[in-house]
C-alpha cells in the first residue's frame, strides 16, 4: 500500500532521513539546501533535450519523452542510492518549483511505502525564505568596520579580537 506524500514548507534536515534534490547536476552545483543529496530526475543534457522538444515540437511529446527518461533515472537512484533504506525511510524531495520532477520521484517513493515529503514551492521557495531571513538578521547585527592604510596593524587587531572570542569577518 502506498504511503502518503506530504506537502511541507519545512526543510530542516533534522526532520528527514535525507533531503533529495532532484534538479539537474548543474542546478544543484549552483546552490542547494545544505546536506541535500543530488539525485537528478533529468541530467543536464536530458533537460536540454526535453526543453527543446517542449519549445519546438509540443508539450505533450516533451512530457512523454521526459517520463521515459525520468522513470529510468528514478529507478537508477532507487537501485543504487536508496536500495539499503528500510520501510521507515522519510525523505524530503524537491525540485526547482515543487512540480513534475519532485512529484514523479515522490510518487515512486510513496508506492514503495516510504512516508515521503515534498517541499512546497521547491528550491525556489527555500531560496526566497533564506534571502528574507538574511534581510531580517542583518537588521539585528552590528557591524564595526576597521579601516586604515597598509601596515597600520589591521590584521593584528582582527587577530586579537578573534582570540578574545569576537566574530571577525
Amino acid at each position: 500500500m502506498a504511503a502518503p506524500i506530504i506537502q511541507t514548507d519545512e526543510w530542516n534536515p533534522n526532520n528527514y532521513d535525507l533531503i533529495i534534490d532532484v534538479r539537474s547536476p548543474c542546478e544543484f552545483e549552483e546552490d542547494h539546501i545544505p546536506g541535500a543529496k543530488n539525485m537528478p530526475v533529468l541530467f543536464d543534457n536530458e533537460r536540454i533535450i526535453i526543453g527543446k522538444i517542449y519549445k519546438q515540437k509540443s508539450k505533450f511529446l516533451a512530457r512523454k519523452k521526459g517520463a521515459v527518461i525520468a522513470a529510468r533515472n528514478i529507478s537508477y537512484h532507487i537501485e543504487r542510492e536508496l536500495n539499503g533504506k528500510d520501510q521507515h525511510f522519510r525523505p524530503l524531495i524537491h525540485c526547482w518549483r515543487g512540480g513534475q520532477r519532485s512529484r514523479a520521484f515522490a510518487q515512486v517513493c510513496s508506492e514503495i511505502g516510504w512516508r515521503t515529503f515534498v517541499l512546497t514551492g521547491g528550491y525556489k521557495t527555500y531560496r526566497r525564505a533564506v534571502l528574507e531571513g538574511l534581510d531580517d538578521i542583518s537588521k539585528r547585527l552590528k557591524f564595526i568596520v576597521i579601516a586604515g592604510r597598509t601596515g597600520s596593524a589591521k590584521t593584528k587587531i582582527l587577530s586579537e579580537l578573534s582570540s578574545e572570542g569576537a566574530q571577525v569577518l
